[in-house]
């Protein structure tokens, strides 16, 4: 078809071009940047799902960057390598800290326990609010407690409990106790 002077809507033929000429040319520097950069793929991958938003934070905004022109700002990707890197690590101590955990007592039978509160979580339901405890020992084992106890993230607690039962968790060890008492809590 015919460009058209006379069109309703020929006020929008030109931005049309101008934003496919731009949409062509970063798709052209993607692919040129994935193929000579060794971490671009990486890059990518991580921020898929981030919305391509200039001003809502670090990595929307390396989103637009890779969106709109193609690639992100030399310092944009190297502060996104450093941040790629620095979760590897976390993720590897945390792997190496979580192989060490092994179960504690045995299952139906009473113990004392003392751990440390690391993570908390509730919700409420029909019978209340429930408290779901990620704690560890001394020894960095795994602790759960689900209940109508509500303790603070980074409490030290020391209580009797029964083990509920020994799981694995995404290849972790985990002692799910149940009904503590005698609970003494040493907070934070």
């Amino acid at each position: 078809m015919a460009y058209d002077p006379t069109h309703e809507y020929e006020h929008n033929y030109e931005p049309a071009i101008i934003s496919r000429k731009l949409a062509n040319a970063a798709n052209t520097k993607r692919k040129n940047w994935i193929a000579t950069d060794d971490r671009a793929q990486e890059i990518v991958d991580f921020l898929e799902g981030y919305p391509s938003e200039q001003d809502a934070g670090f990595f929307c905004a390396v989103q637009y960057g890779i969106t709109r022109y193609g690639k992100p700002t030399d310092k944009m990707r190297d502060k996104m390598v450093a941040i790629l890197d620095q979760r590897k690590a976390q993720a590897a101590e945390w792997a190496a800290q979580d192989a060490k955990s092994s179960y504690i007592g045995e299952v139906g039978v009473r113990g004392k326990f003392t751990f440390n509160v690391t993570i908390v979580s509730s919700w409420d339901g029909m019978y209340g609010t429930t408290y779901l405890h990620v704690c560890r020992d001394a020894n960095g084992n795994i602790i759960i407690y689900k209940g109508s106890n509500a303790w603070n993230a980074g409490d030290k607690i020391t209580c009797m409990a029964k083990v509920k039962a020994h799981e694995v968790r995404e290849g972790v060890k985990q002692t799910i106790i149940q009904r503590p008492t005698k609970v003494e809590i040493h907070a934070a």
